[in-house]
């Protein structure tokens, strides 16, 4: 299926790989075999960029690459567990150098799927976006009825150009994993798995409506956090209206100073709604920065742009209770088995070495007042050192850590004073409880009688079926395995030849007895039957020599 999508965007692929090799990739190109993809003299492309680094480089590889590949780079920017520092740094860099929309194009767009002209649905539609992007642009409203809102259109056609290239992406990660081994320890085909489901819903603007009005539900109860409300008659896959929040951009610090905006009540509302979505409703903005948080009048906080949310099952809600508990309580011991199960780790894992450099690097931090321990930090480097474990964490993870580590950042930046983790070990301290609640275990419980109650129904009538498949004459146990099945292949396949074998041997002899005796209509110098069976071998020992090269 990728090859087949390689071949039928053979012209796509080829700039892709000029790209790359023009930003100084040409050896990695070569080694996945590419290199006669490369137009022209390879001089051409292999400019000197001494002053540049790799990852510098391939930053500038991506902006020039287009959407996906800044869309990718920014998901890899959340990765540190997976790479270096140097690059994470360069792609929280990457720009979407990208042109605005005509309002011609922008209008077609929301007529097209809105199914009315622009005039019946918005009283004013401003020409000028507010911002403008890789998947779409923003620009600012005004309903009949008067709301202001703001609209985000996707651009046209870009959902076909992006599944075009995280295709080919798909094909050039397998080529890495099999070409260039020093890439295995990042998974690169993992990434572009993770990659393509994260861009899947963030190309439906349905899907970002649900999460805004989800996480609005989830936030009812505190009325100093603001979600926009959605225009579900206005919003479609591809178009979206939302309620217009105006208000100071939480990192102008200036400029909350002159309106008199209490920056420690502020930061205090933050992180106890981050913490309430991640921790007890399991769904929460993945992407916090200071572009998206406005302060409204009356102190309160408003956020904005859903198009990237993660999500955690209760199972990793109470993971992440219990690691945030060992890192209050200095069990690092306790925190390694955490990473261990949520990682998936298998037995042959070195568990105490690994135990043993979490211990030996977050040491440092033990003795120091929660005020000077970075939460977000610590389980980022703790994460880095269980990948070099062998122990995968998912991408869901890693958006959390990130978004711990950037909203530690902003809270500090806001108040110096700001302790995420003194914050939050009420919490934390109450999750931990509830999970051995008899509350919580009445109601694990009573799953686990369901599961047990409609195994009994079931079992008796299991086992009668079984003996009567066992005294039945026909009774047979069927083995399936992909193993037997190539074994299987590999015995027809030697039959065949074998038979081959036979066959061409016969004739050869058949034709030496016929060459002997000298009987039948002579051709040349030769018996009629002779030259049939002598011909006939040939043919067929060709075949058996062509059948062989060919396997």
């Amino acid at each position: 299926m990728q090859l087949g999508q390689a071949v039928k965007n053979v012209g796509r692929l080829r700039f892709i790989i000029a790209v790359f090799a023009k930003h100084g990739f040409v050896d990695v190109v070569h080694r996945m075999n590419l290199g006669k993809f490369l137009p022209g003299r390879l001089g051409a492309y292999a400019e000197a960029q001494a002053d540049k680094t790799v990852p510098e480089r391939l930053r500038l590889a991506f902006e020039e690459l287009g959407p996906t590949f800044v869309k990718l780079g920014q998901l890899l920017s959340t990765r540190s567990d997976l790479l270096p520092e140097a690059f994470i740094e360069e792609f929280t860099r990457l720009q979407d150098n990208v042109q605005p929309l005509s309002f011609e194009v922008v209008r077609a767009a929301v007529e097209k799927e809105l199914n009315r002209k622009i005039e019946d649905a918005y009283s004013y539609f401003d020409p000028v976006p507010l911002a403008s992007a890789s998947i779409g642009q923003v620009h600012e409203a005004r309903l009949l009825s008067g709301e202001k809102v703001v609209v985000k259109v996707q651009r046209p056609e870009i959902d076909k150009i992006i599944e075009t290239d995280v295709s080919l992406l798909a094909f050039l990660a397998g080529l890495l994993e099999k070409y260039v081994p020093e890439t295995r320890v990042v998974g690169p085909v993992v990434i572009v798995d993770e990659f393509f489901r994260t861009l899947y819903f963030e190309l439906d603007f349905i899907v970002e409506s649900n999460n805004i009005i989800k996480i609005a539900e989830n936030t009812i109860e505190t009325p100093e956090i603001v979600i926009p409300k959605v225009y579900r008659n206005l919003t479609t896959h591809k178009v979206i209206t939302l309620e217009k929040l105006e208000g100071i951009r939480v990192n102008d610090l200036k400029a909350l100073d002159e309106a008199g905006i209490d920056r420690k009540k502020i930061v205090e509302i933050g992180a106890k709604a981050f913490f309430n979505w991640v921790m007890i409703d399991g769904l929460f903005h993945g992407d916090l920065h200071g572009g998206n948080l406005f302060i409204l009048p009356g102190n309160r906080l408003g956020i904005v742009d859903f198009g990237i949310v993660g999500r955690l099952s209760q199972k990793s809600r109470d993971q992440l209770a219990s690691m945030v508990m060992s890192l209050l309580i200095e069990d690092y011991e306790n925190l390694c088995y955490e990473y261990a199960e949520l990682g998936a780790a298998g037995a042959a894992i070195d568990f105490e070495g690994f135990q043993r450099e979490v211990r030996n690097t977050l040491s440092p931090y033990m003795g120091l007042t929660l005020a000077e321990v970075n939460i977000g930090r610590i389980l980022i480097e703790a994460t880095k050192i269980a990948t070099k474990y062998n122990i995968k964490v998912p991408g869901d993870w890693m958006l959390v850590f990130k978004a711990i580590l950037t909203i530690e950042g902003m809270g500090r930046t806001l108040d110096p004073e700001f302790d995420l983790l003194a914050m939050s070990q009420d919490l934390v301290k109450d999750l931990v409880k509830n999970q051995y609640s008899m509350q919580r275990l009445s109601k694990e419980l009573l799953w686990v009688a369901k599961d047990a109650a409609a195994l009994l129904k079931i079992l008796p009538r299991q086992i009668r079926w079984m003996f009567r498949k066992f005294n039945s004459n026909d009774f047979a146990i069927e083995i399936k395995s992909p193993d037997f099945q190539e074994i299987r292949n590999q015995l027809d396949l030697n039959g065949k030849r074998m038979s081959l074998s036979v066959l061409v041997a016969g004739l050869f002899i058949a034709s030496s007895i016929a060459l002997s005796q000298g009987v039948g209509q002579v051709l040349g110098q030769y018996t009629l039957p002779f030259v049939v069976y002598f011909g006939g071998a040939c043919i067929f020992l060709v075949a058996f020599i062509f059948n062989i090269f060919k396997s």
